[in-house]
């Protein structure tokens, strides 16, 4: 899988410690805790693993039954283990919006307009601090301004766009209702994958074909990408502005993969990397406890 991403700007930071914080209409938001340090790691290092974990918080946030403390819980400890989606820059129809008058959102679950004004659309992620940010036209300067880790991270030069950076601040934050539909969204096209085989003699075509039709809705966002020019070859470069969009283009990869698919359990429900392509369960433990009649 890494081969995809064999060339990337793909750097992401996280935090030591989150907070779900409610703004003055109490919607619940999660951003840095007090005095939590960011940390820098390359997510495309373990891209499998945060793919299989955030199918999981999705069948976590899917569930009726469990309750929200649950599925905020779940939420909670991946975004501790890998920052923030990156929501900000992957909602846009680019992540470089500053220069503009408008934000332009192509169709979305979180926002239903096609267009924002900058400003208007930066208070979805800093509900409770805005960035010192001063436009003219398609002139824009942003200050970044706090402590030395703050000012560190925004000067760190990787040819992304400055929308980016601004994410990776410590007063950025993510709606925890929008983080959890994102979430639940992925899960949904893992299941909807199983049932379309696993009982697929006994639906109707009708039905096979509403299966079909769901998973022909999935949104298929990538990363940005460009051509640079190495010392021997041209080679495709990755521009990962957001986590969200590394995840979105992997579940599509993994869950059509040949040799070593992403599979949910029959009996546990639960994602797995399939150690080759028949394989059903996740365990011997879990194939042996459906076969004898196990709940």
């Amino acid at each position: 899988m890494k081969q995809i991403f064999e060339h990337s700007k793909s750097f992401w930071v996280r935090y030591s410690d989150y907070a779900i914080v409610e703004d003055n209409n109490g919607i619940k938001y999660l951003k840095a805790a007090e005095n939590a340090r960011p940390d820098l790691y390359d997510p495309i290092d373990s891209l499998e693993e945060i793919v299989v974990k955030a199918l999981n918080v999705g069948r976590i946030c899917m569930g009726i039954d469990r309750p929200d403390e649950e599925k905020d819980e779940a939420v909670y400890q991946f975004v501790k283990e890998y920052g923030f989606l990156g929501l900000m820059t992957a909602i846009p129809t680019t992540p470089r919006f500053l220069s503009n008058d408008n934000v332009f959102l192509p169709k979305n679950q979180f926002i239903k307009r096609e267009t924002m004004e900058v400003f208007e659309y930066l208070a979805h992620f800093y509900p409770f601090e805005r960035p010192n940010i001063s436009k003219n036209c398609a002139k824009y300067t942003v200050v970044f301004e706090g402590d030395t880790d703050m000012v560190a991270l925004a000067w760190l030069a990787d040819g992304r766009a400055d929308e980016v950076h601004l994410s990776f601040q410590r007063e950025y934050s993510e709606r925890l209702d929008w983080l959890r539909q994102q979430f639940v969204d992925w899960a949904f096209t893992m299941t909807t994958v199983f049932f379309y085989y696993h009982d697929y003699d006994h639906m109707s075509e009708k039905d096979r074909e509403f299966y079909r039709q769901s998973m022909a809705a999935y949104d298929g966002i990538t990363p940005s990408y460009h051509i640079e020019l190495k010392k021997d070859r041209p080679v495709l470069m990755w521009n990962l502005n957001s986590l969200l969009q590394g995840i979105q283009l992997m579940v599509c990869k993994m869950l059509t993969d040949d040799d070593n698919p992403v599979k949910m359990c029959p009996g546990c429900g639960k994602a797995f990397i399939a150690k080759n392509p028949a394989d059903k369960y996740c365990s011997n433990s879990c194939e042996k406890h459906k076969n004898s009649g196990g709940d």
